[in-house]
């Protein structure tokens, strides 16, 4: 059996559906492979889009995403998506293609030591040396990226391991752990007396809230969390990572809080409280304004899959290891023996008015002056017209803190997100594909600014042959708006090399890339464009013209509220 075979034999042992990549010199015994293997195969236009096609696919589904991609410059390519799936925690498996092992120190084309490479990007990495061994590696591929945290796991095979073959190799040693094939692989349940002094802290609160991070979307904890905390009466909030999680129209749940796509009311409701439950989170400087939301005498619960992040930024009261479900679930059971139901205080419920009062305000701002709208009014119209289990996915930069602020998240579980480790620009557009082929019934939305599409506008073509409805709604502004904003507030005004001309013909660009592309210079236009969009499956982009942050200042706690800072000081750059 080649090596070739046996790999997609494995991939298929684990239930691998659907691969993202596309083919290189090195891959040909492995494309001849997978021809009929059962495994779906979406041909994408770069590297780095394929990755993150795989990031979204694993995180609307509850497998690992599966990318792969050639030696050398392909590689390469990969490494963006490697690390923001990695340190996200999401489960990813990265087939790399290698030069063969018999060309190794003659200085062969696109040879590069890949081990090396992805060493920093990945929870594991391994360059498989023999047909043998690809068993066994595979398995212990799969084993890291789902197990907690979630992380990415990479893979080299050289051409002459995907091509040679191994007669020892029999079909019995094609096997999987089950449990591996899906994610969280293995959960950690908190002690019996951790849970009982926490239910004892909550108990004792006056004004407790519940923080909800990323690793209530990993645990699917979601559920049980608000179960807990209607029981509890307490506030829900949630980190950009964490929205969606619970329904935002929920009369507990605030909203997002932190230096970026933070309502006023939520972040004054977290430095107002007196205990806070933190699950699934590193409580990081965006989560915290640097700091800033956690009083000195906060009661801080931090409860985490890892235990590297527990007291990572804040010191905590109590610290508990353990899936976020896990920790939800017994402490619900605690609590239910030792009280009744809580009642919603008139703290909260003032907090949660005046979260939804910042809602309609930003709805209702419109036209912002002739041929341009107000972000607030396109999540408006967004809200009112996609339905409840739309997938929503923004680029880092103008979509995002409007996103997080005014929308929303009204499905189950993560339909609304942007990928916030390394805020990739480039990533909405491709990962709106890899969220097609994770929940191909629901419509889904990719929000993109200039310099994002810009990056990425040839995986429209990709998106068009993909079926379903999808919907890309450009932000134009004709800038790298986010990094002009930084130049105004911390440099003086000084611009250099942030303005685009303005010549792009994006919705022509679309067009000829199998959209059906349209303008909308209002925001009634707008809704009659999203409203035809979403009662015609396939591909649609819209264009809006929209004011940079540098006229019109989005939902930032720091730029709201004018704070100038050295830019030598990245810790309190908190957005």
């Amino acid at each position: 059996m080649r090596g070739a075979d046996i790999l997609v034999n494995m991939l298929n042992a684990h239930g691998v559906e659907v691969i993202f990549g596309l083919p290189g010199d090195t891959s040909m015994a492995f494309y001849d492979a997978l021809r009929d293997s059962g495994i779906r195969h979406i041909l994408a236009r770069d590297e780095r889009s394929a990755g993150y096609m795989a990031d979204a696919y694993a995180r609307l589904s509850d497998r690992p995403g599966v990318v792969e991609a050639p030696s050398g410059g392909g590689a390469t390519y990969l490494l963006p998506a490697a690390a923001e799936a990695n340190d996200s925690a999401i489960p990813m498996i990265l087939l790399t293609s290698d030069t063969a092992i018999s060309s190794d120190h003659r200085a062969s084309i696109t040879s590069l030591d890949q081990e090396a490479l992805y060493r920093s990007s990945t929870k594991r990495t391994t360059r498989v040396m023999r047909p043998v061994d690809i068993p066994h590696l595979v398995r212990l591929g799969f084993r890291s990226a789902t197990a907690p945290p979630g992380g990415a796991a990479h893979l080299a095979f050289p051409e002459d391991v995907l091509s040679g073959r191994d007669h020892k190799i029999r079909t019995r040693d094609l096997w999987a752990l089950e449990c591996a094939a899906r994610y969280p692989a293995w959960r950690v349940r908190p002690s019996a007396e951790t849970v009982e002094r926490v239910v004892g802290l909550a108990l004792a609160a006056e004004r407790p809230l519940v923080l909800a991070g990323g690793g209530v979307h990993l645990s699917r904890a979601g559920g049980v969390l608000l179960t807990l905390a209607e029981h509890l009466g307490a506030g829900i909030v949630t980190t950009m990572d964490g929205k969606g999680s619970m329904p935002e129209d929920h009369p507990q749940v605030l909203g997002v809080i932190g230096g970026n796509g933070a309502k006023e009311a939520s972040n004054r409701a977290v430095t107002e409280c007196d205990l806070l439950l933190a699950f699934g989170t590193k409580l990081n400087s965006t989560t915290t304004w640097g700091g800033k939301l956690l009083a000195e005498d906060l009661t801080l619960v931090h409860i985490d899959a890892d235990p590297a992040h527990l007291g990572l930024n804040a010191r905590p009261s109590e610290a508990m290891v353990a899936d976020a479900r896990c920790a939800a679930e017994d402490l619900l059971s605690c609590l239910v023996q030792s009280a009744g139901p809580q009642d919603i205080s008139t703290w909260l419920a003032q907090r949660k008015a005046s979260a939804d009062e910042e809602i309609a305000a930003a709805h209702a701002r419109g036209q912002y002056d002739p041929g341009r709208i107000h972000p607030g009014a396109l999540f408006g119209i967004m809200e009112e017209i996609l339905p409840r289990e739309s997938v929503l996915i923004a680029d880092a930069g103008t979509p995002t803190p409007y996103l997080m602020a005014y929308y929303r998240a009204r499905g189950r579980g993560r339909t609304t997100y942007a990928a916030r480790s390394h805020g990739s620009l480039g990533y909405a557009l491709p990962a709106a594909l890899g969220a097609r082929m994770a929940r191909p019934a629901d419509p889904v939305v990719a929000l993109v600014g200039d310099g994002s599409l810009s990056m990425t506008i040839g995986e429209l073509e990709t998106l068009a042959d993909a079926g379903g409805t999808t919907i890309v709604v450009h932000f134009r502004n004709e800038s790298y708006g986010w990094i002009k904003m930084l130049q105004k507030l911390y440099y003086e005004e000084r611009y250099h090399a942030v303005d685009f001309p303005g010549r792009a013909s994006f919705v022509d660009a679309a067009t000829a890339l199998g959209a059906r592309a349209s303008y909308a210079q209002t925001p009634a236009e707008f809704r009659d464009r999203l409203t035809e969009a979403g009662a015609e499956e396939g591909l649609h982009f819209i264009e809006v013209r929209v004011p940079p942050e540098t006229e019109l200042t989005p939902p930032v706690a720091a730029w709201q509220r004018d704070e100038r800072v050295d830019p030598a000081d990245r810790r309190r750059r908190s957005y």
